[in-house]
């Protein structure tokens, strides 16, 4: 979703104060009068409720995975799940 530079800057802030770990790419395309970004955060199953983490855990074991990434498609429902597993 297309913003101002200053609210970015705020989510940014927000994101920042809450403590989250990860990533930020903030980018115009050209001509642009707003930006948008990408955000890659890293959340450790520790920090989430029981439920969730139970949740996650047993999609780590359906999939036999050593790591996963989730996709949607341009409507914005889930699409695909790319698995990357040991060999």
């Amino acid at each position: 979703m297309s913003k101002t530079i200053d609210e970015q800057l705020e989510e940014v802030r927000e994101w920042f104060d809450d403590g989250c770990v990860g990533n930020v790419v903030i980018f115009r395309s050209p001509k642009a009068h707003h930006v948008d970004s990408i955000i890659e955060e890293t959340i450790k199953l520790h920090e989430l409720d029981t439920p969730t983490r139970a949740l996650v855990e047993q999609v780590f074991e359906l999939f036999d995975s050593e790591r996963m990434e989730f996709y949607r498609d341009r409507d914005g429902y889930p699409d695909r799940v790319k698995v990357v597993r040991r060999g």
